[in-house]
């Protein structure tokens, strides 16, 4: 027990703990005091009015004879539910307003931002001023005039952590599976947001303490014959001179529950956020026992799972939109591994968010045809095209930490999507995740879902990515850059197991990568992509042994081959990839690529044959262009 408390302090802190403490003695005094010292604290006595500190009346009294300290205990529990009902007001009105608009479209977004600024130019006490003035004098017109005057700062506030969250992977791998904007903002938003304003709304309890005593000091509050802290206090000012405490002791209790309250907000905010809690690790003898598997249904479809052509992605410029994905074309059977490579800034990851339908807004897709098990995404309601692709196609993102929600269970987030689209019950999707997990070999299964991501290495976290990739048994995977962020050893573990879910259950993936090593140890094809275009396409292995394209030869020779001596000098790309704004005329590779003829600057050359099921875009393997270099 002792240890547990000292563990317990420690991770508080001696600054919260104490507030912790302060706020625990409020609230008990707030309760008992008016049950047990209601009737004391308005006793008048005209025989001992006036009077210092003594015995009997440990901080004198006032002028009417009524004991200070008794008065001062009675006051708090009007004082804080005065304070915590405009606090709460404020909450109620604003958070969700903020969380709402931070997931509304760019031009509600902008207003409501812009509305919500301007409320917050204006004073807060000033508007609270107002409102009384409207209102009248008494305590339901100060709470309501508190709540308005600080609903802005909540709204601002959660607008912006809302916002933040909103590009986070997590949620972007919530909306491939199909979670509903409700679900979104209750499980993924505002648990993530939580920490911030719970110590937002501590502190907003100390100022409306502050505040709310304030109004009745100004005789725009609380009126007789209840009484507050603000009220005792304007009868304290008279008597200053006579009876000093009758002021100061209703001063210092404003003061202090105002920090009190402001500085507990982090010791709450300590005490529900995962990622500090201590947590014992349970041995294998407490794990459940395991429910059967439920039976995985088969594809048994279409061998086309996935056709994008003449993908197109676009974002708006000062004067014109900007293409920064130029007419590529996918095609992805049942069964197969696509890689694509290419430098970052090459388009790579804004393919896969457009045939995936998540594209950040304001880009813009066109494309000729965009199919994922027969279907076009686009052309069928939201929410049948949200569960289309909830249960045709997955995305594994780069960054492990971030795709996966830090203030939820792995469980939680593993069973989601096998809830929502398979229709499981808790039990059931538990068992899934269970015998998933242990197909990707992740050890104690049972245990990973009752864990926090942070808890976890970033190999453990990157299996956690595929296995709820395979919750609902996907036709195809989309992996962007999975392995990026992974040591060597975990990277060559995490390939292998792509290349086993590809092999036992036929799931289609589309790899990406700006390493041709990695491509080439699992994926049949490849598309290499330079700024948003294919230059090059082919089965793997011959696109590595006889490689046509001049982007692709260099490459291929910056990666390092154990093959190869340390005499062997690494090649690097001169010059930078092309700004999309400012695209050059003619083959965009022309200015970096040393081969280049002097046709290669005038015209552009589209994916042509080159043989053994591939295609090149390079004017040297046409015969139209029989040109010296440039």
């Amino acid at each position: 027990m002792i240890a547990r408390m000292r563990r317990f302090l420690s991770d508080l802190g001696l600054t919260s703990a104490l507030a912790l403490i302060g706020l625990v003695i409020l609230v008990i005094v707030s309760i008992l005091a008016p049950w047990l010292l209601g009737t004391a604290a308005n006793r008048i006595d005209v025989l001992a009015m006036g009077r210092g500190p003594s015995a009997e009346h440990w901080l004198g009294t006032d002028n009417l004879g009524r004991d200070i300290a008794i008065r001062t205990l009675v006051a708090t529990r009007l004082s804080l539910v005065l304070a915590l009902q405009a606090t709460l007001m404020s909450v109620i009105i604003a958070v969700p307003v903020g969380i709402v608009l931070a997931s509304a479209p760019l031009v509600v977004r902008s207003a409501g931002a812009r509305v919500i600024d301007a409320m917050l130019a204006f004073p807060g006490i000033l508007l609270a001023l107002v409102v009384t003035a409207i209102v009248g004098p008494s305590a339901t017109g100060a709470v309501l005039a508190v709540g308005i005057a600080n609903a802005p700062t909540f709204a601002r506030l959660s607008l912006v952590l809302a916002s933040s969250t909103m590009g986070q992977d997590y949620v972007q791998s919530a909306k491939a599976i199909g979670v509903s904007r409700l679900q979104l903002l209750l499980r993924h938003i505002l648990p993530n947001v939580g920490d911030t304003l719970i110590i937002a709304i501590a502190t907003n309890l100390g100022l409306s303490i502050v505040t709310i005593a304030s109004l009745s000091f100004l005789g725009l509050g609380v009126t007789p014959p209840d009484y507050d802290w603000g009220g005792m206090l304007i009868e304290g000012v008279r008597a200053i001179y006579v009876t000093p405490m009758a002021a100061i002791a209703p001063a210092f209790g404003i003061a202090s529950a105002g920090m009190v309250a402001a500085y507990s907000g982090e010791a709450v905010a300590r005490l529900l956020n995962p990622r500090r809690r201590h947590r014992r690790t349970a041995d294998a003898s407490q794990l459940p026992a395991e429910a059967p598997a439920p039976t995985r249904a088969g594809d048994g479809d279409d061998a086309m799972v996935l056709e994008a052509t003449d993908l197109r992605v676009s974002f708006p410029g000062r004067e014109t939109w900007h293409q920064v994905v130029r007419g590529v074309d996918i095609a992805v059977r049942r069964g197969e591994v696509l890689g694509i490579v290419g430098e970052s800034g090459s388009g790579k990851s804004l393919t896969a968010l457009a045939i995936s339908s998540l594209l950040p807004y304001p880009a813009h897709m066109q494309a000729s045809a965009h199919r994922i098990a027969g279907r076009d995404p686009q052309a069928v309601p939201r929410e049948e095209r949200d569960r289309h692709l909830a249960e045709n196609l997955a995305m594994v993102f780069q960054n492990p930490m971030s795709s996966l929600n830090p203030a939820i269970h792995i469980g939680t987030q593993l069973t989601e999507a096998a809830r929502r689209h398979r229709g499981l019950d808790g039990m059931a999707a538990e068992a899934l995740a269970v015998e998933t997990l242990k197909e990707l070999q992740v050890s104690a299964p049972h245990l990973r879902l009752r864990q926090y991501p942070h808890e976890l290495s970033g190999g453990m976290r990157q299996r956690i990515m595929i296995a709820m990739a395979l919750m609902v048994s996907p036709r195809i995977i989309v992996a962007d850059e999975p392995t990026t962020a992974l040591d060597v050893t975990v990277q060559r573990e995490i390939l292998k197991l792509f290349k086993a879910i590809n092999e036992r259950h036929g799931t289609a993936i589309i790899l990406i990568s700006h390493d041709l090593g990695v491509i080439s140890q699992v994926c049949d094809r490849t598309l290499v992509m330079y700024a948003g275009r294919v230059v090059e396409e082919g089965p793997t292995e011959r696109l590595l042994r006889d490689t046509r394209h001049p982007y692709t030869r260099s490459l291929l020779a910056s990666v390092p081959d154990v093959d190869h001596g340390p005499e062997r000098v690494l090649r690097s790309i001169d010059g930078a990839p092309p700004s999309f704004d400012a695209m050059p005329s003619g083959c965009s590779f022309a200015p970096r690529c040393p081969d280049a003829l002097a046709h290669c600057h005038a015209a552009d050359q589209r994916l042509a044959p080159a043989g053994a099921a591939g295609g090149v875009a390079c004017w040297r393997h046409d015969d139209r262009a029989q040109e010296v270099p440039a």
